[in-house]
Protein backbone atom coordinates (compact mmCIF):
# COMPACT_ATOMS: atom_id res chain seq x y z
CA UNK A 1 0.00 0.00 0.00
CA UNK A 2 1.39 3.56 -1.32
CA UNK A 3 0.35 6.45 0.67
CA UNK A 4 0.66 9.94 -1.15
CA UNK A 5 0.91 12.87 1.59
CA UNK A 6 1.56 16.34 0.12
CA UNK A 7 0.83 18.67 3.66
CA UNK A 8 2.34 17.59 7.13
CA UNK A 9 -1.28 18.39 8.01
CA UNK A 10 -3.01 16.19 10.79
CA UNK A 11 -6.56 15.65 9.70
CA UNK A 12 -8.56 13.86 11.94
CA UNK A 13 -12.72 14.80 12.77
CA UNK A 14 -16.09 14.85 10.69
CA UNK A 15 -17.64 17.82 9.83
CA UNK A 16 -19.31 19.60 12.93
CA UNK A 17 -23.04 18.92 13.97
CA UNK A 18 -25.07 21.72 12.13
CA UNK A 19 -23.20 22.02 9.10
CA UNK A 20 -25.09 23.52 6.02
CA UNK A 21 -26.66 20.88 4.05
CA UNK A 22 -25.57 21.21 -0.04
CA UNK A 23 -27.60 23.00 -2.55
CA UNK A 24 -30.55 21.14 -4.53
CA UNK A 25 -29.52 19.34 -7.65
CA UNK A 26 -30.79 17.54 -9.73
CA UNK A 27 -30.22 14.52 -8.27
CA UNK A 28 -31.65 15.54 -5.20
CA UNK A 29 -34.58 16.52 -6.66
CA UNK A 30 -34.57 12.92 -7.58
CA UNK A 31 -34.34 11.81 -4.44
CA UNK A 32 -30.89 10.88 -4.28
CA UNK A 33 -29.29 13.83 -2.00
CA UNK A 34 -26.03 15.44 -3.38
CA UNK A 35 -22.73 14.18 -1.75
CA UNK A 36 -19.59 16.31 -1.14
CA UNK A 37 -17.33 13.84 0.73
CA UNK A 38 -17.34 11.24 -1.80
CA UNK A 39 -17.26 10.37 -5.81
CA UNK A 40 -15.23 8.71 -8.77
CA UNK A 41 -12.15 10.41 -10.01
CA UNK A 42 -10.09 10.00 -13.12
CA UNK A 43 -6.55 11.07 -14.01
CA UNK A 44 -4.09 10.85 -17.15
CA UNK A 45 -0.82 11.00 -16.48
CA UNK A 46 0.62 11.97 -19.55
CA UNK A 47 -1.62 15.54 -19.43
CA UNK A 48 0.99 17.35 -17.32
CA UNK A 49 2.27 20.57 -17.21
CA UNK A 50 5.81 22.31 -15.97
CA UNK A 51 5.76 24.70 -13.03
CA UNK A 52 8.23 27.34 -13.03
CA UNK A 53 10.75 25.38 -10.49
CA UNK A 54 10.61 23.09 -12.99
CA UNK A 55 8.63 20.91 -11.20
CA UNK A 56 6.16 18.59 -13.82
CA UNK A 57 2.65 18.22 -11.96
CA UNK A 58 -1.01 16.95 -13.31
CA UNK A 59 -4.65 16.86 -12.26
CA UNK A 60 -7.21 14.50 -10.93
CA UNK A 61 -10.26 15.20 -11.75
CA UNK A 62 -12.84 14.51 -8.72
CA UNK A 63 -16.63 13.73 -9.86
CA UNK A 64 -18.98 14.51 -7.39
CA UNK A 65 -22.56 13.95 -9.23
CA UNK A 66 -23.42 14.16 -12.86
CA UNK A 67 -23.10 18.11 -12.60
CA UNK A 68 -20.23 18.98 -10.88
CA UNK A 69 -16.55 18.14 -11.13
CA UNK A 70 -13.27 19.89 -9.98
CA UNK A 71 -9.63 19.43 -10.29
CA UNK A 72 -6.92 18.61 -7.86
CA UNK A 73 -3.31 18.93 -8.52
CA UNK A 74 -0.61 16.94 -7.56
CA UNK A 75 3.44 16.37 -8.60
CA UNK A 76 3.55 14.07 -10.71
CA UNK A 77 6.42 12.35 -9.23
CA UNK A 78 3.81 11.80 -6.10
CA UNK A 79 1.75 9.51 -8.67
CA UNK A 80 5.02 7.30 -9.58
CA UNK A 81 4.47 3.89 -8.70
CA UNK A 82 1.15 3.84 -6.78
CA UNK A 83 -1.37 0.47 -6.63
CA UNK A 84 -4.78 0.91 -5.24
CA UNK A 85 -5.03 3.54 -2.33
CA UNK A 86 -3.13 7.26 -1.99
CA UNK A 87 -3.80 10.18 0.60
CA UNK A 88 -4.15 13.90 -0.33
CA UNK A 89 -4.16 15.69 2.53
CA UNK A 90 -4.60 19.71 2.79
CA UNK A 91 -5.60 21.61 5.45
CA UNK A 92 -8.93 21.85 4.42
CA UNK A 93 -9.35 17.90 4.96
CA UNK A 94 -8.08 14.37 3.38
CA UNK A 95 -9.34 12.85 0.43
CA UNK A 96 -8.52 9.02 0.60
CA UNK A 97 -8.63 7.74 -2.75
CA UNK A 98 -8.90 3.88 -4.37
CA UNK A 99 -8.28 2.28 -6.99
CA UNK A 100 -6.06 1.31 -10.11
CA UNK A 101 -3.44 3.57 -13.28
CA UNK A 102 -3.42 1.35 -15.99
CA UNK A 103 -1.44 2.62 -19.27
CA UNK A 104 -1.31 6.10 -17.66
CA UNK A 105 -4.99 6.31 -16.71
CA UNK A 106 -6.25 6.60 -13.36
CA UNK A 107 -9.61 5.53 -12.14
CA UNK A 108 -11.25 4.69 -8.84
CA UNK A 109 -13.50 5.86 -6.16
CA UNK A 110 -12.21 9.10 -3.48
CA UNK A 111 -13.59 10.10 -0.06
CA UNK A 112 -13.43 13.26 2.08
CA UNK A 113 -13.03 13.72 5.23
CA UNK A 114 -12.99 17.16 6.10
CA UNK A 115 -10.52 18.86 8.87
CA UNK A 116 -12.90 20.05 11.90
CA UNK A 117 -10.52 22.93 13.11
CA UNK A 118 -10.37 24.15 9.67
CA UNK A 119 -14.15 24.17 9.61
CA UNK A 120 -14.32 26.24 12.78
CA UNK A 121 -11.82 28.61 11.93
CA UNK A 122 -13.19 29.54 8.41
CA UNK A 123 -17.27 29.35 9.31
CA UNK A 124 -15.69 32.45 12.00
CA UNK A 125 -15.86 34.44 8.66
CA UNK A 126 -18.04 32.62 6.39
CA UNK A 127 -20.58 31.23 8.57
CA UNK A 128 -22.52 30.00 5.29
CA UNK A 129 -20.12 27.83 3.73
CA UNK A 130 -21.31 25.02 2.02
CA UNK A 131 -20.10 21.73 1.70
CA UNK A 132 -19.56 22.13 -2.17
CA UNK A 133 -17.49 25.34 -1.16
CA UNK A 134 -15.50 22.94 1.43
CA UNK A 135 -14.27 20.50 -0.74
CA UNK A 136 -13.67 22.87 -3.25
CA UNK A 137 -11.49 24.84 -1.02
CA UNK A 138 -9.28 21.44 -0.39
CA UNK A 139 -9.17 21.15 -4.15
CA UNK A 140 -7.81 24.08 -4.61
CA UNK A 141 -5.09 23.74 -1.38
CA UNK A 142 -6.86 26.97 0.24
CA UNK A 143 -5.37 27.12 3.82
CA UNK A 144 -6.33 28.78 6.79
CA UNK A 145 -3.29 31.20 6.66
CA UNK A 146 -3.58 32.04 2.73
CA UNK A 147 -7.13 33.25 4.24
CA UNK A 148 -5.74 34.94 6.31
CA UNK A 149 -3.33 37.05 4.61
CA UNK A 150 -5.54 37.91 2.17
CA UNK A 151 -7.60 39.56 4.78
CA UNK A 152 -5.37 40.88 6.37
CA UNK A 153 -4.52 42.91 2.82
CA UNK A 154 -7.69 44.41 3.16
CA UNK A 155 -10.05 42.11 1.48
CA UNK A 156 -12.47 41.06 4.27
CA UNK A 157 -15.38 41.37 1.95
CA UNK A 158 -13.51 38.61 -0.16
CA UNK A 159 -16.55 35.67 -0.97
CA UNK A 160 -14.99 32.07 -0.72
CA UNK A 161 -15.48 31.85 -4.73
CA UNK A 162 -13.69 34.69 -4.82
CA UNK A 163 -10.75 33.60 -2.70
CA UNK A 164 -10.77 30.17 -4.82
CA UNK A 165 -10.20 32.22 -7.87
CA UNK A 166 -7.22 34.15 -6.08
CA UNK A 167 -6.01 31.06 -5.00
CA UNK A 168 -6.31 29.30 -8.51
CA UNK A 169 -4.50 32.24 -10.66
CA UNK A 170 -1.73 32.62 -7.98
CA UNK A 171 -3.26 36.30 -6.51
CA UNK A 172 -1.48 35.96 -3.02
CA UNK A 173 -1.06 38.30 -0.16
CA UNK A 174 2.60 39.46 -1.37
CA UNK A 175 1.68 40.12 -5.24
CA UNK A 176 -1.29 42.56 -3.84
CA UNK A 177 1.67 44.33 -1.65
CA UNK A 178 3.64 44.13 -5.40
CA UNK A 179 0.62 45.35 -7.09
CA UNK A 180 0.16 48.28 -4.51
CA UNK A 181 3.99 49.23 -4.40
CA UNK A 182 3.58 49.85 -8.29
CA UNK A 183 0.61 52.39 -7.57
CA UNK A 184 -2.55 49.47 -7.69
CA UNK A 185 -4.22 49.79 -4.68
CA UNK A 186 -7.26 48.87 -3.51
CA UNK A 187 -7.86 46.73 -6.72
CA UNK A 188 -11.19 44.75 -6.91
CA UNK A 189 -10.51 41.02 -6.89
CA UNK A 190 -11.32 40.69 -10.30
CA UNK A 191 -8.77 42.92 -11.37
CA UNK A 192 -6.19 41.66 -9.48
CA UNK A 193 -7.18 37.87 -10.82
CA UNK A 194 -7.09 39.88 -14.57
CA UNK A 195 -3.89 41.05 -14.08
CA UNK A 196 -2.29 37.94 -13.18
CA UNK A 197 -4.09 35.88 -16.02
CA UNK A 198 -2.85 38.55 -18.86
CA UNK A 199 0.97 38.59 -17.02
CA UNK A 200 0.90 42.49 -15.93
CA UNK A 201 3.28 41.78 -13.57
CA UNK A 202 4.00 44.05 -10.98
CA UNK A 203 7.64 44.36 -12.60
CA UNK A 204 5.72 45.10 -15.59
CA UNK A 205 3.42 47.76 -13.83
CA UNK A 206 6.63 49.45 -12.38
CA UNK A 207 8.26 49.89 -15.79
CA UNK A 208 4.99 51.54 -17.23
CA UNK A 209 5.43 53.31 -14.18
CA UNK A 210 9.01 54.47 -14.56
CA UNK A 211 8.15 55.11 -18.15
CA UNK A 212 5.71 57.86 -17.22
CA UNK A 213 2.86 55.82 -18.35
CA UNK A 214 1.48 54.59 -15.38
CA UNK A 215 -1.14 54.48 -13.65
CA UNK A 216 -2.83 52.72 -16.69
CA UNK A 217 -6.18 51.60 -16.26
CA UNK A 218 -6.22 48.11 -15.12
CA UNK A 219 -7.65 46.89 -18.83
CA UNK A 220 -5.33 48.61 -20.93
CA UNK A 221 -2.10 47.48 -18.58
CA UNK A 222 -3.08 44.18 -19.09
CA UNK A 223 -3.42 43.91 -22.49
CA UNK A 224 -0.39 46.15 -22.93
CA UNK A 225 1.56 43.44 -20.94
CA UNK A 226 1.41 41.22 -24.21
CA UNK A 227 1.08 43.65 -27.15
CA UNK A 228 4.79 44.29 -28.16
CA UNK A 229 5.38 40.85 -27.85
CA UNK A 230 2.64 40.43 -30.72
CA UNK A 231 2.67 43.38 -32.70
CA UNK A 232 6.31 43.06 -32.94
CA UNK A 233 6.40 39.36 -34.19
CA UNK A 234 3.40 36.87 -34.09
CA UNK A 235 1.53 39.67 -35.77
CA UNK A 236 3.27 39.64 -39.19
CA UNK A 237 3.87 36.01 -39.11
CA UNK A 238 -0.07 35.23 -38.75
CA UNK A 239 -1.20 37.41 -41.08
CA UNK A 240 1.49 35.43 -43.99
CA UNK A 241 -0.37 32.46 -42.50
CA UNK A 242 -3.89 34.17 -43.11
CA UNK A 243 -4.40 35.58 -40.25
CA UNK A 244 -4.60 39.26 -41.34
CA UNK A 245 -7.70 40.04 -39.75
CA UNK A 246 -7.21 39.14 -36.02
CA UNK A 247 -7.72 41.51 -33.43
CA UNK A 248 -4.73 41.86 -30.69
CA UNK A 249 -7.04 40.67 -27.88
CA UNK A 250 -7.31 37.28 -30.30
CA UNK A 251 -3.86 37.44 -30.84
CA UNK A 252 -3.14 38.04 -27.10
CA UNK A 253 -5.24 34.85 -25.87
CA UNK A 254 -3.38 32.41 -29.20
CA UNK A 255 -0.14 33.66 -27.55
CA UNK A 256 -1.29 33.01 -24.11
CA UNK A 257 -2.32 29.39 -24.94
CA UNK A 258 1.00 28.52 -26.87
CA UNK A 259 -0.53 28.94 -30.34
CA UNK A 260 2.30 29.73 -32.30
CA UNK A 261 3.13 30.25 -35.75
CA UNK A 262 4.79 27.14 -36.08
CA UNK A 263 1.80 25.32 -35.03
CA UNK A 264 -0.50 27.02 -37.49
CA UNK A 265 1.84 26.28 -40.42
CA UNK A 266 2.13 22.84 -39.34
CA UNK A 267 -1.56 22.49 -38.80
CA UNK A 268 -2.19 23.41 -42.34
CA UNK A 269 0.40 21.43 -43.77
CA UNK A 270 -1.33 18.14 -42.10
CA UNK A 271 -4.86 19.42 -44.32
CA UNK A 272 -6.35 21.58 -41.57
CA UNK A 273 -7.12 24.62 -43.44
CA UNK A 274 -7.26 28.08 -42.11
CA UNK A 275 -8.37 26.97 -38.45
CA UNK A 276 -10.31 29.76 -36.60
CA UNK A 277 -8.67 31.01 -33.66
CA UNK A 278 -11.19 29.69 -30.94
CA UNK A 279 -10.60 26.26 -32.33
CA UNK A 280 -6.88 26.86 -32.78
CA UNK A 281 -6.76 27.66 -29.25
CA UNK A 282 -9.02 24.78 -28.01
CA UNK A 283 -6.54 21.82 -30.01
CA UNK A 284 -3.37 24.01 -27.86
CA UNK A 285 -5.61 23.77 -24.51
CA UNK A 286 -6.13 19.90 -25.01
CA UNK A 287 -2.70 18.85 -26.08
CA UNK A 288 -3.33 18.05 -29.75
CA UNK A 289 -0.19 18.87 -31.24
CA UNK A 290 0.91 18.07 -35.01
CA UNK A 291 2.90 14.66 -33.79
CA UNK A 292 -0.34 13.23 -32.04
CA UNK A 293 -2.11 13.83 -35.69
CA UNK A 294 1.05 12.31 -37.63
CA UNK A 295 0.69 9.43 -35.22
CA UNK A 296 -2.56 8.75 -35.87
CA UNK A 297 -2.34 9.08 -39.08
CA UNK A 298 0.16 6.24 -39.14
CA UNK A 299 -2.54 3.95 -37.50
CA UNK A 300 -5.00 4.70 -40.09
CA UNK A 301 -6.81 7.52 -38.84
CA UNK A 302 -6.56 10.37 -42.05
CA UNK A 303 -9.50 12.10 -41.33
CA UNK A 304 -9.91 12.68 -37.91
CA UNK A 305 -12.10 16.18 -37.32
CA UNK A 306 -10.48 18.76 -34.86
CA UNK A 307 -13.94 18.21 -32.90
CA UNK A 308 -12.85 14.32 -32.97
CA UNK A 309 -9.37 15.43 -32.30
CA UNK A 310 -9.93 17.63 -28.73
CA UNK A 311 -12.53 14.62 -27.81
CA UNK A 312 -9.67 12.07 -28.43
CA UNK A 313 -7.56 13.83 -26.26
CA UNK A 314 -9.98 14.75 -23.29
CA UNK A 315 -10.76 11.24 -22.77
CA UNK A 316 -7.11 9.82 -23.02
CA UNK A 317 -7.54 8.26 -26.47
CA UNK A 318 -3.46 7.91 -26.95
CA UNK A 319 -1.41 6.27 -30.14
CA UNK A 320 -0.03 3.54 -27.72
CA UNK A 321 -3.74 2.29 -26.67
CA UNK A 322 -4.76 2.30 -30.34
CA UNK A 323 -1.83 0.95 -31.29
CA UNK A 324 -2.40 -1.99 -28.75
CA UNK A 325 -6.10 -2.14 -30.10
CA UNK A 326 -4.73 -3.11 -32.64
CA UNK A 327 -2.36 -5.60 -31.88
CA UNK A 328 -5.22 -7.38 -30.50
CA UNK A 329 -7.10 -7.42 -33.68
CA UNK A 330 -9.38 -4.24 -33.29
CA UNK A 331 -8.40 -2.16 -36.91
CA UNK A 332 -10.29 0.52 -38.05
CA UNK A 333 -11.83 1.23 -34.91
CA UNK A 334 -14.26 4.32 -35.56
CA UNK A 335 -13.36 7.07 -33.22
CA UNK A 336 -16.33 7.79 -31.65
CA UNK A 337 -15.84 4.25 -30.03
CA UNK A 338 -12.43 4.60 -29.47
CA UNK A 339 -13.64 7.15 -27.08
CA UNK A 340 -16.40 4.71 -25.56
CA UNK A 341 -14.09 2.04 -24.95
CA UNK A 342 -11.84 4.45 -22.88
CA UNK A 343 -14.38 6.27 -20.99
CA UNK A 344 -15.90 3.12 -19.80
CA UNK A 345 -12.41 1.33 -19.20
CA UNK A 346 -11.95 -0.85 -21.84
CA UNK A 347 -8.00 -1.54 -21.53
CA UNK A 348 -5.75 -4.25 -23.20
CA UNK A 349 -5.51 -5.84 -20.77
CA UNK A 350 -9.11 -5.77 -20.45
CA UNK A 351 -9.80 -7.14 -23.64
CA UNK A 352 -7.33 -9.88 -23.08
CA UNK A 353 -8.88 -11.06 -20.22
CA UNK A 354 -12.41 -11.03 -21.63
CA UNK A 355 -11.02 -13.25 -24.86
CA UNK A 356 -9.22 -14.87 -22.38
CA UNK A 357 -12.62 -15.98 -20.95
CA UNK A 358 -13.74 -17.19 -24.50
CA UNK A 359 -15.82 -14.44 -25.73
CA UNK A 360 -14.65 -13.67 -28.84
CA UNK A 361 -14.96 -11.56 -32.04
CA UNK A 362 -16.42 -8.91 -30.40
CA UNK A 363 -17.19 -5.62 -31.96
CA UNK A 364 -15.74 -2.29 -29.40
CA UNK A 365 -19.55 -1.80 -28.58
CA UNK A 366 -20.18 -5.38 -27.33
CA UNK A 367 -17.05 -4.54 -25.19
CA UNK A 368 -18.14 -1.52 -23.37
CA UNK A 369 -21.21 -3.46 -22.79
CA UNK A 370 -19.56 -6.33 -21.31
CA UNK A 371 -17.85 -3.89 -18.80
CA UNK A 372 -21.10 -1.70 -18.40
CA UNK A 373 -22.67 -5.23 -17.78
CA UNK A 374 -20.52 -7.82 -17.42
CA UNK A 375 -22.61 -10.11 -14.83
CA UNK A 376 -25.34 -10.24 -17.66
CA UNK A 377 -22.51 -11.52 -20.07
CA UNK A 378 -21.21 -14.08 -17.84
CA UNK A 379 -24.89 -15.53 -17.69
CA UNK A 380 -25.70 -15.25 -21.68
CA UNK A 381 -22.38 -17.24 -21.91
CA UNK A 382 -23.63 -20.00 -19.21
Amino acid sequence: MTFLVLTLTLISAVIPTGFPTPPQTAATQAGTPAAYDRGTWRAHIRDTWTQKDGEIWTSIRLYVDTDREMSLSVPLRSLEGLDATFTVRRDAGQFAFKGSFTDGLGTGTWQFTPNAEFVTAMRQNYPGMTPEQLLKLAALDVSRSFVAEIRGEGYTAASLDEIAKMRIHRVDAQYIREMRAAGYDKLSVADLVKTRIHGATPAFAQEMKAAGLAPLPVDDLAMDAHLDEVVDGQRREMKALGYGSLDAASLVKMRIHGVSPELVREMKDLGYGTLDAPALVRLRIHGVTPAYVRELRALGYTNVSPDQLVKLRIHGVTTEYVTELQGLGYRNVPVEDLVRMRIHGVTPAFVKDVQAAGFKDMSPSDLVDFSIHGKRWLRKRG
